[in-house]
Formats: C-alpha cells, structure tokens, sequence
C-alpha cells in the first residue's frame, strides 16, 4: 500500500511559499533577518522536496488518466 503525498506535498509547498514572500517582503522594507539567504535556500530546498512528493504521488496512482 502505497501513501497519497498529494496533500502533503502541496501544502509543504504553499507554506514555504508563503515563508518565502514574507521573508522578501521584510527585506524590502529593510528589516534585519538573520541567516536570511540561509532560509532562502531551506525553503528553495523544501518547495523541491514537496514537488518530489508531489510527482511521485501522482506516478504511484494504479489508474491512468486515460481511462
């Protein structure tokens, strides 16, 4: 039995999204963030993991779209 990671996958990838604006938009307005081009890539690191998810989940489905 395989796990359906559609809806994780698309929520890990909505919320670093999100993560990532917000941490764009409070360097616009010249807030300090620390680490801030470490996060950056964290979250570039996760939106491509939950893609993965994404993918994979979509390729394990038994049924084609097809049919």
């Amino acid at each position: 039995m395989t796990h359906n990671l559609t809806l994780p996958g698309a929520a890990l990838i909505s919320i670093c999204i999100i993560a990532g604006g917000i941490l764009i938009g409070a360097q616009t307005f010249a807030v300090v963030i620390p680490f801030a081009p470490y996060v950056m890539v964290a979250l570039a690191v996760l939106v491509v993991l939950g893609a993965a998810m994404l993918v994979l989940s979509c390729r394990s489905r038994d049924t084609s779209p097809s049919r």
